[in-house]
């Protein structure tokens, strides 16, 4: 039997289901894009762009179209130090295009791996990951999308179409927040928000994007863009901003009222489910290990065993401590302050082993 992150066959020559890579690749697809037609996995933008910025070029100086916050030019070349041909196909989604006649684009898995690599965000990523990263992202976009055409339901017009979205992965929404601090729901692993039109009247909805670490085990490859099931640890809360009267009155009367007749699905709990309980030091154990051998291993170089060691702490604290991290991880790269920002990183973690013991003496698996 073949294995691999593609589609496995017996000797018989019958399909299994796929293997799925380490969770927290799966989260890659989410952020790698921001959403390409949103959504995804833990953290990077699918072009580089668009992230919610002031500026008008996506953090990686990636020029952008203002009317859909989508990129100029699509990266598709190797990127510095790539080993692997990947594929720079790029899907076409389901989901309509404001202003046209064809439907949103997907990232090919070249512009995924070109995007984590500018971003400085594939540790722990392979580059023959990048097929499963993008058949997770794109069923998670149409998973997002058929939610939102569930609320689309209660507004008449034009079919809907998507005109712009944007990836916040460092902003609560009001509801996540809710859920977190009142009834101690882990926080989503990402946030988009989608502007959809009919004709000229727009709406805005925002996306929060939940893993369930119990159910991580049980995900397999998505088979098509719309196996919704394949992905049994990832839920997605798709709602209108309230930012009219109409929108309220869906979520408070006109939505719960579709719901209770079966022509919704159900809307997510505020109390995540018994399976829904983050393990730090599993986390820790499955996206560091590599960073624990390369410390174990660095021999008498003190230089090489520095920067071995301050690579497992920024590790460890991309999940203990991740604001921190980020904060640390951009001072390095633009040479400001990265004194202060290691020192505060530093701290965070002391603060967490505290409380939860160290994790950075435990031997590498």
């Amino acid at each position: 039997m073949v294995s691999g992150f593609g589609t496995t066959r017996t000797r018989a020559g019958q399909p299994e289901p796929a293997v799925m890579p380490p969770t927290h690749l799966l989260r890659y697809a989410s952020a790698a894009a921001a959403a390409a037609t949103a959504s995804a996995a833990r953290v990077a933008q699918a072009d580089g762009c668009p992230i919610k910025s002031n500026k008008p070029s996506g953090g990686g100086g990636c020029p952008i179209k203002g009317s859909n916050n989508m990129p100029a030019t699509p990266q598709q070349a190797k990127a510095p130090g790539q080993t692997t041909t990947l594929d720079t196909k790029r899907e076409a989604s389901t989901i309509p295009q404001k202003g046209g006649a064809q439907t949103w684009q997907y990232p090919s898995p070249q512009m995924f791996w070109n995007a984590l690599v500018r971003k400085d965000k594939a540790d722990g990523a392979e580059e023959t990951d990048m097929d499963t990263v993008v058949a997770v992202h794109n069923t998670m976009n149409e998973a997002t999308w058929s939610k939102i055409l569930e609320w689309e339901k209660l507004r008449t017009g034009p079919p809907p179409e998507l005109v712009r979205f944007t990836g916040r992965p460092h902003d609560l929404s009001p509801k996540a927040l809710l859920k977190i601090y009142v009834f101690g729901h882990p926080k989503p692993f990402d946030r988009h928000d989608w502007v959809v039109s009919r004709g000229e009247e727009e709406r805005r909805y925002v996306i929060d994007y939940y893993s369930d670490e119990g159910l991580a085990s049980k995900d397999e490859r998505p088979r098509t863009m719309h196996d919704y099931a394949a992905l049994k640890s990832i839920a997605v809360d798709a709602r209108p901003a309230l930012d009219s009267v109409g929108a309220v009155l869906d979520r408070v009367v006109h939505m719960p009222s579709l719901r209770s007749s079966g022509e919704a699905s159900p809307a997510l709990p505020l109390r995540p489910p018994s399976s829904m309980s983050e393990d730090p030091r599993a986390m820790i154990r499955e996206k560091c290990s590599l960073r624990a051998k390369a410390l174990a291993s660095c021999g008498d170089d003190e230089k090489n065993c520095a920067d071995a060691a301050i690579a497992l702490q920024h590790c460890v604290a991309s999940v203990v401590c991740p604001r921190e991290a980020e904060a640390f991880r951009e001072a390095a790269v633009s040479n400001k302050n990265a004194e202060q920002a290691y020192q505060a990183m530093d701290a965070a973690l002391d603060a967490w082993s505290a409380q939860n013991g160290s994790v950075l003496s435990e031997r590498p698996d």
